[in-house]
């Protein structure tokens, strides 16, 4: 949800270099690069046609473009630099180059400069930040003012330092231009390699020339050598990656972000089955769910289970081995895609977990729970199982066609799945899915209609996105879209 705000916020700090001059300062040796463009125009066109960032930013719902440039002009009139010339930054080209510490998609979505700047200092990573302006000193002022460091130079140093309790970045004023970085040698790299004193990135690799070039019709453009840049979300599975590429601009009345990874199988066969794993998912959007988020992801994928329990259910596995080794019995033995959704505005998790019986016979399926002494009893004709440990309560129901595990009770479960409809009769569902892939492997919706009506009390269509699959070339692909 922070995708966009925070990333306004950290630029608000630099200008552009010319888009050549950018990459003119990464190495052969970075392990990425990320630029970002035209962030100003970009978040008045996201506010002025979508309805989430119409929300979010604007001043009838969250109104975070209005305390955006409450803290451009705070920050200009503590740093005593002219708040126009803030406001001009956002709209200027942003470089961020690297190696030695790695970004997720998380980072992006929550591009949070202090964050970011603040894993700069505490890791020393080698790690710089490039733009160029003609009023580079006051840009740096404010840079310092915000994060309320203390700027120290000394005479005749090249490279000098920007200071507070909690660490030290570094930095370098040019002809023009400005480098910060999280290490000295990392600032000193990036200028040796803009002054012709090393190989650059895109002399050496032709990958990263073609994201470069491509990078002029999107607002983020990122490339990611290796296993640098770690998703979150989607299919856990032992293939290898070598490299990955996100883009993301505005598209339509959606903010449309796609990564595509290479990836790296140690067999063809392996690939040909996660081909196989796609689907329209049309069954499963015509089921019934609750809540406002629904994820759907092949049940055989018992990694992406595990993963997708400890995000969703608030409940770390690891301690509980029996019943994590149950739980993966219980996908096992189903078919299809399991199905997990609830609510993520609430006090305490509710989340269900709902998997398609191979068969109507699940007593093998029911004895590890006998044994372990759950509570049983008899709703709706249907056989429920309660296990409780120190911290959680969950309920297992088995009916002929599915199993379900939940952290509602029985009555709570199936009030809420009577008083919801589906996924088809979603109208942003249904917007979102016409624009994405017609067929994914995992799928993930998250229904934001309800959340700002939960949140701020304003009720408009709006969601979030997500599809994963492969194509038959082997590139894994990741679309997130926002509604």
């Amino acid at each position: 949800m922070k995708l966009f705000i925070f990333i306004l916020c950290f630029v608000i700090h630099f200008s552009g270099v010319a888009a050549q001059e950018l990459f003119d300062f990464v190495p052969e040796s970075a392990g990425y690069f990320l630029v970002l463009r035209s962030m100003r125009s970009t978040l008045e066109t996201l506010r002025d046609n979508t309805n989430f960032f119409g929300a979010y930013l604007g001043d009838d719902g969250f109104g975070a473009e209005r305390a955006i440039y409450g803290i451009i002009d705070a920050t200009g009139y503590n740093a005593e630099v002219d708040t126009s010339l803030l406001k001009n930054a956002l709209n200027r080209d942003l470089l961020l180059a690297g190696e030695g510490l790695e970004l997720s998609l998380e980072d992006l979505l929550t591009f949070d400069p202090f964050y970011l700047l603040e894993k700069l200092k505490l890791s020393r990573a080698r790690i710089f930040i490039v733009w160029k302006s003609e009023s580079s000193f006051p840009l740096l002022k404010a840079v310092a003012a915000l994060l309320d460091m203390t700027i120290f130079a000394q005479p005749g140093e090249i490279i000098s330092e920007l200071r507070s309790n909690s660490g030290t970045l570094y930095y370098h004023t040019g002809d023009g231009f400005l480098i910060i970085g999280g290490n000295r040698e990392a600032v000193q790299t990036a200028l040796s390699t803009y002054q012709g004193q090393g190989r650059r990135l895109l002399e050496s690799s032709e990958k990263a020339r073609e994201i470069a070039e491509m990078s002029y019709d999107y607002t983020i453009t990122g490339f990611f050598d290796s296993d640098r840049f770690k998703i979150d979300l989607g299919l856990q599975s032992p293939f290898s990656v070598d490299n990955t590429v996100v883009f993301a601009r505005p598209e339509g009345h959606t903010l449309s972000a796609t990564i595509v990874q290479d990836t790296i199988f140690l067999n063809s066969q392996d690939l040909e089955v996660f081909l196989k794993l796609a689907d329209t998912k049309e069954s499963e959007a015509s089921e019934k769910t609750y809540g406002d988020y629904t994820v759907f992801f092949p049940s055989s994928s018992v990694e992406t289970l595990r993963n997708e329990l400890t995000h969703w259910f608030e409940l770390d596995l690891e301690p509980y081995r029996e019943l994590a080794d149950y739980i993966v019995l219980l996908s096992r033995e189903s078919t299809g895609n399991a199905r997990i959704y609830g609510e993520l505005v609430s006090e305490v998790p509710k989340v269900s977990a709902v998997f398609k019986n191979k068969n109507g016979d699940t007593s093998f399926l029911e004895n590890p729970l006998k044994e372990w002494g759950a509570k049983t009893s008899l709703y709706r004709g249907n056989r429920v199982y309660e296990l409780e440990n120190d911290f959680d309560t969950i309920y297992f129901i088995f009916s002929p066609s599915t199993t379900v595990l939940t952290t509602l009770t029985p009555e709570e479960y199936y009030s809420a799945a009577s008083s919801s409809g589906t996924l088809r009769d979603n109208v942003s569902y249904e917007f979102v899915r016409e624009l994405g892939m017609e067929k994914d492997i995992v799928e993930a919706f998250v229904d934001v209609k309800k959340i700002f009506k939960s949140l701020i009390g304003i009720s408009l269509d709006s969601a979030i996105f997500y599809q994963q699959t492969f194509l038959e070339n082997g590139k894994m692909v990741h679309a997130l879209r926002f509604y």
